[in-house]
C-alpha cells in the first residue's frame, strides 16, 4: 500500500512538472537571465532623469509621510534621484532569484504573482521614482507626454518577453499566413519579436527620462517595432523559399 501510494505521489509529481512546462509556466535560464537584464535596467532609468533633474531637486524633499518620531520623513537629493531607483533594483533582483528558486523548486506560484514578481518592480521604478522626481521639482503630477512613452515602453516590453517563447496555442501569438506549417520560421520570429520589442520598449521609456519632448519619436520607434517582425517573416519566409 505504501509503495502504491509512494508510486502515484511521483507520477503526480511528474505530471505536475511536465504541466507546468506545458504552460509555460516555466522560463529557461537563457529568458531568465534577459528577464533579470531588462527589467533591471528598466529599474534604473529613473537614475538618468534624477541627474537630468538635479539642479531643480531641492537639497532636502518633502516627502508628506510621518516617521516614528512624529517628524516629517524627508528624503535628501541624493536619495530621491539614486537611493529609490537602487532599492527597486534590489527587489528586481530579489524577486527573480525567488522565482528562480521556486520554479527549481517546483513551487511555482500563481499567474498573477510571477507577473508581478517579475514586472511589478519596473512599473513601480519607471511611474513611481519618477513621479517623485517630478513632484520633488515643483511639479504637480507626471505629464502625459512623458507617462504615455513610458506605459507603452513597459507594455512593449512586457509583450516581448511573453512572444520570446510562447507555445504555439498561446492566445497571444503572430499569426502569420507565410509561419503556417513552418514551425522553425515561427519560432525564429517570435524570438526575433521578443528581442526587437524589450530593446525597442527599453529605449523608449530611456528617450524620455532623457528627453520628455522626445515622446512622438518614442512612440514612432513603438510603432515601427511592432510592423518589424512581420518584416522579418517575410524576409526569411522569401530567402527559405
Amino acid at each position: 500500500m505504501s509503495n502504491k501510494l509512494k508510486k502515484k505521489t511521483a507520477m503526480d509529481r511528474e505530471t505536475e512538472m511536465q504541466g507546468a512546462r506545458m504552460l509555460g509556466k516555466h522560463v529557461s535560464e537563457e529568458k531568465g537571465r534577459i528577464l533579470l537584464a531588462v527589467t533591471m535596467l528598466a529599474c534604473a532609468t529613473p537614475v538618468i532623469l534624477g541627474i537630468r533633474l538635479w539642479d531643480q531637486i531641492p537639497q532636502v524633499v518633502q516627502t508628506g509621510l510621518i516617521g516614528a518620531n512624529g517628524q516629517d520623513d524627508s528624503l535628501p537629493r541624493w536619495a530621491v534621484a539614486f537611493l529609490l531607483p537602487g532599492l527597486m533594483c534590489l527587489l528586481n533582483f530579489l524577486a527573480h532569484y525567488q522565482l528562480r528558486v521556486n520554479q527549481k523548486r517546483m513551487t511555482i506560484p500563481p499567474t498573477h504573482v510571477r507577473f508581478v514578481g517579475r514586472w511589478g518592480f519596473p512599473i513601480i521604478s519607471v511611474l513611481f521614482c519618477s513621479g517623485m522626481i517630478f513632484q520633488s521639482t515643483g511639479g504637480q503630477a507626471l505629464p502625459l507626454v512623458f507617462v504615455t512613452p513610458c506605459v507603452l515602453g513597459l507594455a512593449l516590453m512586457m509583450l516581448g518577453a511573453h512572444m520570446y517563447d510562447c507555445p504555439e496555442d498561446s492566445r497571444i501569438a503572430l499569426r502569420f499566413s507565410f509561419m503556417e506549417h513552418n514551425a522553425p520560421l515561427r519560432s525564429e520570429v517570435h524570438r526575433f519579436a521578443g528581442w526587437v520589442w524589450m530593446a525597442v520598449g527599453l529605449v523608449a521609456i530611456i528617450c524620455v527620462m532623457v528627453n520628455p519632448g522626445s515622446s512622438v519619436v518614442a512612440s514612432a520607434i513603438i510603432l515601427a517595432a511592432l510592423a518589424a517582425p512581420w518584416l522579418y517573416g517575410r524576409s526569411r519566409s522569401a530567402k527559405l523559399g
